[in-house]
């Protein structure tokens, strides 16, 4: 099996066709992306579970995401299927919420506090008497859109989706539009609710490995991910309700397609069936969304494996 290394040192911080590729791969490859977190270490020597003032952020520098890779024969049009084998975090990250952002009031957290966190296989250590389970996701995967755009963002590239179900054991199915697709990924988070209500996961430098294959001439409209038990589309807007419609769209055009239901008939069984939740809602220019449909009513490109294995 080929597999390839990506060290965190081929990082920036946009996706952009005109950044050239560090990586060259045949499709079937696995390839292995060592990612920052999402301040790049800035934060990591700071104590253990003992609040510190958190700076804010320097724009236009979060979020490095390592890459891109160039996947041979992925063309615009197809889709870039990205199997996610393995997410390996370090042993130490970070989390924090800030006074300027935030679905608060202005004014409810009067100062900015961060912390760092021990994390292992046994757990996320918030403090000495709280431990969480850990629940590892990549919160940036994306392949380059026709012109560039910072990795604070999303969007139909895929980009800072920020959402819990793109983990260990799924395939998320990306659009290609310049020649290799141009993959890269990063922010890995040791655990995030639904709606990284902070801005902020626990925050973490990881190692991530995925398998990459083509999907000719399969590319969605919006990034899907497709796990054991539900096939979801991530989307993005400026507001929920606008998310949303966005994700019931594009699953009644799903429904529409390969259950010949006309669209009154897909809307009422997504209503039945499909479950909205959130993604980032933590008062950022952007609110993004995801629907889930179970995966005996949706259909997936012909030709494409319907699980992932290492």
């Amino acid at each position: 099996m080929n597999v390839s290394t990506v060290a965190c040192d081929r990082s920036q911080t946009a996706y952009d066709p005109a950044v050239p590729p560090v990586l060259a791969v045949e499709p079937g490859s696995v390839v292995t992306f060592e990612t920052h977190d999402a301040r790049a270490g800035a934060l990591l020597d700071r104590p253990t579970s003992v609040p510190f003032r958190l700076p804010l952020p320097t724009p236009g520098a979060g979020n490095p995401v390592t890459g891109p890779v160039f996947v041979h024969n992925a063309h615009p049009g197809d889709g870039l299927l990205v199997d996610i084998l393995a997410i390996d975090c370090a042993a130490i990250g970070w989390c924090g919420g800030h006074a300027h952002v935030g679905p608060v009031p202005i004014g409810r957290v009067p100062e900015p506090v961060g912390r760092t966190c021990r994390v292992s296989a046994e757990g996320i250590e918030f403090a000495p008497d709280i431990v969480l389970p850990l629940r590892p996701m990549v919160g940036c995967l994306g392949t380059a859109p026709p012109e560039g755009v910072g990795t604070h963002l999303a969007g139909p590239h895929g980009g800072n989706m920020d959402q819990p179900i793109v983990r260990a054991g799924v395939s998320v199915l990306l659009p290609v539009y310049v020649e290799g697709a141009l993959l890269s990924a990063g922010d890995v988070h040791a655990s995030q609710g639904d709606g990284e209500l902070s801005g902020v996961g626990l925050e973490v430098p990881a190692t991530v490995s995925v398998r990459v294959n083509v999907a000719p001439a399969a590319a969605p409209r919006w990034p899907w991910v497709l796990t054991p038990d539900v096939v979801a589309v991530l989307t993005v807007a400026g507001t929920f309700a606008e998310a949303v419609s966005i994700a019931v769209d594009e699953a009644m055009r799903l429904l529409e397609s390969t259950r010949s239901l006309v669209p009154g008939d897909a809307l009422a069984l997504l209503s039945v069936c499909a479950d909205i939740r959130v993604g980032g809602a933590w008062g950022g220019s952007q609110v993004s969304a995801r629907l889930e449909l179970p995966r005996s009513l949706a259909a997936i490109p012909a030709g494409l494996r319907t699980e992932v294995s290492s």
